[in-house]
């Protein structure tokens, strides 16, 4: 009985940490459904509006506490109404807007189209940080498949746990390797799911944006980078963040508010 218990103490605990970590919301539907009428009616503008609210569906007390990091959107989206804003965007002629939803829309959906766009508006508008990038494409891939890479985890997790206690139903030794790996195969799943991948790109917003050998502004300039290029974030420090540029070996520090961030 006391087995019963803990197998069952396991797979609710496991089956909370799987479930959805935020849940759509009415107003997000109907937002969502005025804005992608407004598109259908070619009224562009009003329909961006409402996507970026969308987009970036975050509380004033959630705002208050990450001034610093207002384009690190914690709002809801879906494949279409990235598109739409990418349209949009490119229409308005603002490339770091376009660049930054197709690359949103990439790094949860890897297709072969959407890279070929934010290729082709790279190379007409000069940007750099766009070489192809096989962890990028990984990571992608992960975040689109992570239901069922996670649903294989929690299976094999179940399968160790009940070969454990058929063992111990039977009386016969429990392998205790077997509990390490089982409690091996929680924790991952537990990490993955709560934390993930910890990719993080940025998309510069602004004309001229300085990249600093330190996180000041007493610090020396070391590069310029263009609205539209691309960096990957490797860490922050207050309203700097901390990136990679060109190549592993070049990291630099910009200002946080020059950013949008994709993760």
């Amino acid at each position: 009985m006391q087995t019963c218990r803990l197998f069952l103490f396991v797979l609710f605990f496991l089956v909370a940490a799987f479930l959805p970590q935020t849940g759509y919301t009415e107003d997000y539907f109907t937002k969502l459904d005025k804005a992608d009428s407004l598109f259908r009616q070619r009224k562009y503008t009003d329909a961006l509006k409402l996507f970026e609210e969308v987009l970036d569906n975050q509380n004033k007390d959630e705002k208050d506490s990450n001034e610093n990091k207002e384009d690190e959107k914690k709002g809801y989206f879906t494949y279409r109404m990235l598109l739409q804003m990418a349209y949009i965007t490119e229409g308005l002629n603002d490339y770091a807007a376009t660049m930054y939803y197709l690359n949103l829309y990439y790094l949860n959906n890897p297709e072969q189209k959407v890279l070929n766009k934010i290729s082709e508006l790279a190379s007409k508008h000069k940007l750099v940080g766009y070489e192809p990038n096989d962890v990028e494409y990984l990571v992608a891939i992960y975040k689109k498949n992570q239901v069922w890479f996670l649903s294989f985890i929690f299976i094999l997790f179940m399968s160790f746990l009940g070969f454990l206690i058929y063992r111990r139903a039977k009386g016969k030794e429990i392998l205790y390797p077997s509990i390490a790996l089982s409690f091996a195969l929680a924790i991952f799943f537990f990490i993955y799911n709560y934390y993930g991948l910890d990719w993080k790109k940025g998309i510069i917003k602004n004309e001229k944006v300085f990249l600093m050998n330190a996180p000041s502004a007493g610090g020396d300039m070391v590069s310029m980078l263009n609205k539209g290029d691309c960096v990957q974030i490797i860490g922050q420090e207050d309203i700097w963040y901390k990136v990679r540029w060109k190549d592993k070996d070049n990291i630099a520090y910009l200002r946080a508010n020059n950013v949008y961030v994709i993760q």
